[in-house]
């Protein structure tokens, strides 16, 4: 008989609403597990909304400060959205390979301007690979 092992999880990430939109300001997680993780699922809560236009990115990084898009690319994150929850991975699914995040990225969530007033939560599903 085959031996099963669990090996997955989910992050639950906060997200907060910035002056500043450098890369990292509304989040920046090091990878929690050590391992590569697969990830294979990643949506966004929003609790309140900005209350200026702006959009968010999330992706991974080599560090906390580097923007990138590959999970989320330009989502708005104002106006009347309270409640509301988005996918992530549409990019990952088009490209046909399954995001991997390293030992040592980290995953990072920008604006694309300030995003005073908002806060949301980020769901990150993932494999273990080790």
């Amino acid at each position: 008989m085959t031996a099963t092992t669990f090996k997955s999880g989910c992050l639950e990430i906060p997200l907060t609403g910035n002056l500043l939109f450098a890369g990292g300001e509304m989040a920046a997680v090091a990878n929690p597990e050590g391992v590569p993780l697969i990830i294979t699922d990643v949506k966004i809560y929003v609790d309140t909304p900005s209350t200026g236009a702006a959009n968010i990115a999330v992706g991974l990084a080599a560090n906390a400060t580097t923007s990138d898009n590959d999970m989320i690319d330009a989502l708005a994150i104002n106006g009347a959205i309270t409640g509301l929850a988005y996918h992530g991975m549409t990019a990952l699914a088009a490209k046909g390979a399954a995001q991997v995040w390293g030992t040592t990225q980290y995953l990072t969530a920008t604006g694309s301007a300030s995003t005073v007033g908002f806060t949301g939560r980020l769901f990150v599903k993932f494999i273990r690979t080790a």
